[in-house]
Formats: structure tokens, C-alpha cells, sequence
């Protein structure tokens, strides 16, 4: 079985020769494991984890550093920040942890007039090479192969500053409204153009838009229902035009919208932040389980980092009998892999995975 017909299975609900797995991980984390493991380069991860998906995606036509948080960087600083293609500044910062980019410049916070929101240097679809995408899709057949859109909720508020943007909002949606529409067009434009190259060579596509926090929601559900679901739906329908499945990610608690999610075609929810209230992938896999494939799942704020090698096995057995049943599960950590989870840890994971 290809890994393409094996998360084809799962997400139709049918139980595969095996679940499934994807691999995320922080840079630090992919270098330690390649040399815990002996490997060459990166490329043996994919191999030695069995890791089933494969992204593809346009090319930047220019950039300025390869430091970057999302997006492209287009301008560094004499200070250090580090510009994207939305004029959204970042800096690196280090941690007993690791090395991150923090959003550190939201260009149009403080007190803006909707002129100010038009006249926006803005991310272009035209900034971008969609010359690669199919061939890079073609030579990944057979695996899932999927695309990806940033979503337009979070560049809208990293854009006027999260106070900002929610202050507007509740008291002045309509400039909050232009803002998102403004970011909404580029961003299906973007996805559209890497669709008509090589959507019949792509699976599915994720729509990444961040609305959750550790306890929830980061605003009500009526105000999400409002103004945000109907411009999540309309990426949706076209992800659903072209065919393919449909991914959603968003970190953090998001139970209270995820049966509004499935109704506007919601198939993959991922990465299923299992501390987050409401997230627990076994209660979501009784919850949604019937109409939700789940991608992700397996703790890495606690279990991963905190657990023993046995623990881990003994742990992720138990969610391949519960989550794996019928299908409806891709198999992956919560987030990304952070360098505070030992790699023996991780291979642990991932043979058993490969053993279910």
C-alpha cells in the first residue's frame, strides 16, 4: 500500500494497513535526531519515521534572509527585525529551549484610518514562483501530497496588533472587515495559481489560521461565527472546487467551532492540541469521529518531553487502538517537535507507529 491509498483509507473512515504518520519538527530537533540516528541529512527522517504526507508550494521570488517566522522575509533591519511580506516585523529570540522567531512590529498598531489599512504594502501573489509546484507534486505521488494557505485572521491581527485588531473588531468591524478582505484576496489568490498548476497532483489543502488559545477561544463564538467563519468558508469552497480534501489548523482550544467547521467542509483538523481545553483527541474522536479526521494528537507540552521511552510506547499504542479505529486518524505530535523532547523519545513514537 502507498502512503498515498494508506491516508486516502483514513480519511474516508476506513481502517489502512497501518495509521498513517506525519513529522514536524523545530529545526534543532530534525539535527539532533539525524545525528542520534546516524543519518546523512533530513531526507532519512522522512524514511526512517515512514512519514506519509509530502507539502509542496511555490517559491519566493525574492528574499532577504532565510530567518523568518511564516512568511518570506523581504527587508532586514540595521537592528535585527526582520520585515515579511506583509510588513510584519520578527526578532530571534533564545531560549533555555531553543531559538524562535517572536512577532516583535505589527506595522499598523495604534490609531489608523481605513486609508492607512488601503494603502498597506501588502504580500502579492505575483511575489511568488509557481513554476516548481508540479513538478515538485509529480515526483511525490506517491505520497499525500498537500498545499498550504496562511490564514487570514492572524496576518490580518499581526498586521494591526492583536489589542488593535480586536478593538476594531467589537467596535469598528467594518475596518477590521476591510483589513481581512484585503489579506483574503491575496492569500486565495496565491492558493488558486498553485492549484491551476498542480491541483490534480495535490490531496488536500490546509487553511492555517490560528484562533485558539490554551483555554479557549481567542474570542466568542458568536463574534468568530460572524466574522471570520463566513471568510473561512469561502477558502474552504475553494479548496472543495478543486477537489481536494480540506485541512484546517488552528492551535488551542477550538471545540465550541468545530461543528461549525464540519458544516462548512471541514474534513482534516489538525494538529488537535491535547492539553487545550476541550481537545482531548479521545473525546473528539467520540465527539466528531464520524465526520473529522484527526491529524496529530499525541502531547508534546507534557507526555512527550516528560514520559520515558516505555511510557511512550505504552501511550501511543493506546491512541493507535482508540484513534486509529475505522480510520479517521493521521498520526503526529500536537505541534511541531520542540528540543525540550529527548530523541530517543521521539523514535519511540515513531517505531511504534510503524508497528501498529
Amino acid at each position: 500500500m502507498t502512503s498515498k491509498q494508506r491516508v486516502a483509507l483514513a480519511i474516508s473512515h476506513h481502517a489502512p494497513d497501518r495509521v498513517p504518520v506525519d513529522f514536524g519538527a523545530h529545526p534543532q530537533v530534525v539535527e539532533a535526531l539525524v545525528s542520534h540516528l546516524g543519518l546523512k541529512d533530513a531526507g532519512g527522517l522522512f524514511t526512517e519515521f515512514g512519514v506519509d504526507l509530502r507539502g509542496v508550494g511555490p517559491t519566493i521570488r525574492r528574499q532577504a534572509s532565510p530567518i523568518c517566522y511564516a512568511d518570506p522575509t523581504r527587508e532586514v533591519t540595521e537592528d535585527g527585525l526582520y520585515i515579511d511580506l506583509w510588513g510584519v516585523g520578527f526578532r530571534e529570540t533564545s531560549t533555555p529551549t531553543g531559538t524562535y522567531v517572536d512577532l516583535a512590529h505589527c506595522p499598523l498598531a495604534g490609531e489608523v484610518t481605513d486609508e492607512d489599512i488601503a494603502r498597506h504594502e501588502m504580500m502579492e501573489p505575483d511575489d511568488w514562483d509557481y513554476s516548481a509546484v508540479r513538478a515538485a507534486a509529480s515526483a511525490q505521488s506517491d505520497y499525500a501530497v498537500w498545499a498550504h494557505s496562511r490564514g487570514t485572521f492572524e496576518i490580518s491581527w499581526f498586521i494591526r496588533g492583536l489589542d488593535g485588531f480586536m478593538t476594531d473588531l467589537a467596535l469598528e468591524p467594518h475596518r477590521a472587515c476591510g483589513l481581512m478582505d484585503r489579506v483574503q484576496e491575496r492569500l486565495l489568490e496565491r492558493l488558486k495559481r498553485a492549484l491551476d498548476v498542480a491541483g490534480d497532483l495535490i490531496d488536500m489543502v490546509e487553511y492555517n489560521d490560528d484562533v485558539g488559545g490554551q483555554h479557549g477561544l481567542m474570542m466568542s463564538p458568536g463574534m468568530w461565527r460572524r466574522y471570520l467563519k463566513p471568510r473561512i468558508a469561502e477558502a474552504f469552497a475553494l479548496i472543495r472546487r478543486y477537489g481536494k480534501h480540506v485541512r484546517y489548523h488552528s492551535c488551542g482550544g477550538i471545540h465550541d467551532i468545530i461543528p461549525d467547521l464540519i458544516d462548512i467542509g471541514l474534513e482534516i483538523l489538525n494538529p488537535v492540541q491535547a492539553l487545550a481545553t476541550g481537545m482531548d483527541p479521545v473525546g473528539l474522536k467520540g465527539d466528531f469521529g464520524r465526520h473529522l479526521t484527526l491529524h496529530g494528537g499525541i502531547d508534546m507540552q507534557e507526555f512527550l518531553p516528560r514520559a520515558t521511552p516505555d511510557q511512550v510506547r505504552e501511550g501511543v499504542r493506546r491512541l493507535v487502538g482508540i484513534l486509529g479505529e475505522d480510520g479517521g486518524w493521521i498520526a503526529c505530535a500536537s505541534h511541531n517537535l520542540q528540543p525540550d523532547i529527548p530523541a530517543e523519545n521521539i523514535v519511540a513514537m515513531y517505531e511504534t507507529l510503524l508497528e501498529a
